[in-house]
């Protein structure tokens, strides 16, 4: 039954365009972001007619962007595929048709999550498609270049979404290339991890010419890359920077401490792999230590994951409620967390659970905002079903804001309970 669980994984994760390297993979990232722009550093794809737009414009029934020029030096000798991957905020709901154009070439659609209720753009969302690109589409060198549409389709006229990146990964043939190397030496496949994990690798190439590790893992947490699938290579760039991965460390012996007081427990063995990185860019993903258990004394952590997610859910269009369930005893928790992703939560007013109000409000206006907030007093929280609920944005200076996005899946809750 097990394994029948992990092949569905597989099959919804490559359905929803989501793909990631894998254990054994050597590549490269080229990596864009648009850290100048506006709207938190993004690159608007859309417009509205009347308006300045940013650059695009309409062509052939569609907003379009201007070119964009990449200034990496493409190295292809050796090179078996590529892919792209890229930073997508749904930004204004009911937009549709992202497609991407490699140096003139035919575009390609960008898939939605396949995990996110249809149509998808009608549920505000972050997320990380990967989609394949053939090497043909490549040159070798600098001079390459993309662009980006959407359809010029939207219930009220104003279709965007917004790209905080647009990552190139080339992966090689690793009998080709010189590419660093190495193991996972802790911890070791079948070994129980405690709250504090110890992980360490051995490199098989000069460890001078190591530039970083990162340790991912696979295995039930918090679904920070917004698709719905919980179990996953967890990990996702931000601005052209990897996070909400294990962690990333500098330093030879390249050794570091994974605390997992907040992993949900697993009912699934977890894996673990480094990502070992050289200082021509070169990436090694070592295979994986597997059959991982998660073992801790004290207590246990429940991932309670949201269901009857709202469409739309952008507080300045009211009140909004989602429901999850508790399974565990509410009188045994020690703490809890609310944790999700947001856009512009600087206008947010207020969370709620069961009608009681837990937390008001942080972060910034315009931005992606990545919440992990604790909860003070947990008697809010009942054994079975809980009805989440965000506050309305009130008007400021009698005008009206954009208000808090909260996007998919919704909002987590972690709920750690004594043994």
């Amino acid at each position: 039954m097990k394994n029948s669980v992990a092949v569905l994984i597989i099959l919804s994760v490559a359905a929803s365009g989501l793909t990631q390297p894998q254990p054994g993979d050597v590549f490269r990232e080229y990596r864009w972001t648009h850290v100048t722009g506006d709207a938190g550093g993004s690159l608007r794809v859309g417009g509205r007619l009347g308006t300045t737009n940013w650059g695009t414009q309409i062509i052939n029934g569609c907003w379009q962007t201007p070119d964009i020029e990449l200034v990496h030096e493409f190295e292809l000798e050796g090179a078996v595929k590529a892919e792209i991957n890229i930073e997508k905020i749904l930004c204004h709901e009911d937009t549709r048709g992202l497609a991407i154009s490699v140096n003139g070439g035919d575009w390609i659609v960008i898939p939605e999550a396949g995990n996110i209720p249809e149509p998808q753009w009608s549920y505000q969302h972050h997320i990380y498609p990967t989609v394949p690109l053939s090497l043909y589409e490549l040159k070798e060198g600098t001079g390459n270049y993309f662009c980006l549409k959407v359809d010029t389709t939207h219930t009220w006229n104003w279709p965007q979404n917004l790209i905080y990146g647009v990552h190139f990964r080339v992966y090689y043939d690793p009998d080709k290339v010189n590419h660093p190397s190495g193991r996972i030496l802790k911890p070791r496949s079948g070994e129980m991890v405690g709250q504090m994990a110890d992980l360490e690798i051995e490199a098989a190439c000069d460890y001078d010419r190591i530039k970083e590790v990162d340790y991912v893992g696979l295995y039930d947490d918090v679904n920070w890359e917004g698709d719905g699938i919980y179990r996953q290579w967890h990990g996702h760039f931000y601005h052209g920077d990897l996070i909400h991965h294990i962690g990333t460390t500098k330093t030879a012996p390249y050794r570091l401490r994974w605390d997992t007081s907040w992993l949900p427990d697993q009912e699934l063995p977890m894996q673990i792999a480094a990502r070992i990185v050289d200082d021509s860019g070169m990436i090694y993903m070592t295979e994986a230590v597997t059959g991982l258990g998660l073992q801790r004394e004290d207590f246990s952590v429940e991932l309670c994951k949201p269901y009857d997610v709202p469409m739309k859910w952008l507080t300045r269009k009211g009140e909004a409620e989602e429901k999850f369930a508790v399974n565990g005893d509410p009188k045994k928790a020690v703490a809890a967390r609310l944790v999700w992703s947001s856009w512009s939560p600087g206008y947010m007013n207020g969370v709620f659970i069961n009608g009681i109000k837990v937390f008001d409000s942080e972060g910034p206006h315009y931005k992606y905002y990545d919440h992990c907030v604790n909860l003070s007093d947990t008697t809010p929280l009942v054994k079975g079903t809980n009805v989440l609920k965000t506050g309305k944005t009130p008007l400021y200076d009698g005008h009206m804001v954009h208000g808090m996005e909260v996007n998919w899946p919704g909002i987590m809750v972690l709920i750690k309970y004594r043994k």
